[in-house]
């Protein structure tokens, strides 16, 4: 058996993790691969990869990407290279998402020759992210369908999005990431006994920053935060330049992308080992995640995590009895502090834009549905309002702390009564037993698994989903959000 795992890039991120993840358990199950990537590896892990320039990213403007025939021809090549012969099954890692044009024609050329796919989704184009899909319009196939192919997702909602759309239950799996400890989790050694936050991601749109300044704001005097990197892509720079911005503006207790950049401490590197071990708590302001990494790693971490729950990726982790920290459902404001005119007009704008990159034009009653699941009565979600509006506010939540809301599902506190509670918060790691199923024993049992499949498959000529039929499932009012438009 012999496998090429592909995808665009191997730039630090949650995909280059589960990669990386997936490489350990390929070996120990005995499967020969080779990781095909537009970029070399940038991390300390030793990984089979063969570097395919034309794999990556397509620049900014660039709809076509890399010819379809020529990146297929080369990635037979690499990979027949690397395993002396053309893998049993291609893997690949967000073959949809829009993010490189030669894509849906390399697609379409391997389905039609009959190989044995696993079509890996961690993300969807048509899940907020609007110039991702436009790049995807001129192509009418995206998502083929025959035996020797399989649609694995990281979460049961993915899944049931696809089922919805028309991929028959055979043809999709799902596939949980690996959650891998660190070899060494130290607890945080600081000199004070002051809590140090670490948001241990890129910095993002979909992250909210915004909140995540918001929260150090409302922190009990001593506290500490530090976001772990800045964006890579040039798009989202200067919304995490905004914030940057403001965090030296307000005086906020905030350093904004620390790995590499600075050390916690003297006697330390800028690693994000580093500012792992200083760190007494993990912090996640996430509006929307993959599998969700940031809410089990901390289990396996010995540390507490405090933030933004997302229920319906959360509800399906781990136990009822393991407890994966202070998470609240909703950072609520005054609804007197926005303008409704203001809010309603944004909204259109949002919206519009949406419908445009989806080439869809927008039906009318769509703008007052979707503001009607903003509605919190007397109040707003924070979380889900646009950068501009989340910036207005701020001088005025800094002056009026006491008007702001957590509300964890159950109930609502003040924030900053709630937040003080969270910090004092401790956690042990997480008991193995809730960890288990996603160990990296259980992930290579489960590749066993689905490549036997993919290989005894009986293999047709591919038919194709209707491309709008996914798209549907996302472009709804309750699915909207302002930081995803």
């Amino acid at each position: 058996m012999s496998v090429a795992l592909i995808h665009y890039h191997l730039r630090p991120g949650g995909v280059t993790r589960v990669i990386e993840a997936q490489s350990e358990a390929l070996s120990r199950a005995g499967i020969a691969h080779v990781i095909l990537s537009g970029t070399a590896p940038e991390g300390p892990a030793r990984l089979p990869v063969t570097v395919v320039p034309s794999l990556d990213y397509h620049k900014i403007g660039e709809r076509e990407g890399a010819d379809s025939p020529q990146l297929f021809r080369e990635l037979r090549q690499a990979a027949g290279q690397a395993l002396n012969a053309e893998p049993d099954c291609w893997h690949f890692h967000n073959p949809t998402l829009g993010k490189n044009g030669g894509f849906p024609g390399l697609l379409a050329s391997m389905a039609g020759s009959k190989t044995p796919l696993a079509l890996h989704l961690h993300d969807f184009a048509e899940d907020g992210r609007p110039e991702n899909y436009e790049n995807l319009l001129p192509h009418e196939h995206l998502y083929p369908l025959a035996p020797q192919i399989r649609y694995l997702t990281v979460n049961s909602r993915d899944q049931a999005i696809l089922l919805s759309s028309g991929v028959p239950a055979e043809q999709t799996m799902l596939l949980p990431n690996a959650v891998r400890a660190p070899a060494e989790s130290p607890r945080a050694t600081r000199e004070s006994g002051d809590p140090f936050v670490l948001y241990p991601v890129r910095g993002i749109r979909r992250k909210n920053l915004g909140e995540f300044c918001l929260l150090s704001a409302l922190a009990p005097p001593g506290t500490s935060f530090a976001l772990a990197l800045a964006p890579v892509n040039p798009a989202w720079r200067p919304i995490y330049d905004q914030w940057t911005q403001a965090a030296k503006q307000y005086h906020l207790p905030v350093e904004m992308g620390v790995v590499g950049r600075s050390s916690p401490r003297d006697d330390m590197d800028s690693s994000y080992a580093s500012w792992l071990a200083h760190s007494t708590h993990l912090v996640t302001t996430s509006i929307a995640e993959g599998f969700g990494l940031s809410f089990l790693e901390p289990l396996a971490q010995g540390r507490p995590l405090l933030g933004r729950n997302l229920p319906e990726i959360t509800s399906h982790f781990v136990p009822d009895d393991v407890n994966l920290g202070a998470l609240y459902q909703e950072l609520l404001i005054p609804r007197t502090w926005v303008s409704e005119n203001h809010l309603r007009a944004l909204l259109r704008d949002h919206l519009r834009h949406l419908y445009h990159s989806c080439g869809e034009s927008l039906p009318d009653r769509i703008i007052t549905e979707t503001l009607a699941t903003l509605d919190r009565g007397r109040f707003l979600d924070f979380g889900n309002l646009p950068e501009e509006l989340q910036l207005e506010i701020f001088p005025r939540a800094l002056l009026s702390p006491g008007d702001l809301l957590i509300n964890d599902g159950s109930s609502s506190l003040p924030a900053t009564e709630w937040l003080a509670e969270a910090l004092e918060q401790d956690v042990l790691p997480a008991a193995p037993e809730a960890l288990e199923p996603y160990s990296i024993a259980h992930y290579a049992e489960a590749h066993q698994a689905l490549y036997r499949e993919l290989t005894s498959a009986t293999p047709s000529n591919p038919t194709w989903l209707d491309r709008r039929a996914v798209l549907g499932q996302f472009l709804t009012p309750e699915r909207f959000h302002f930081l995803r438009s």
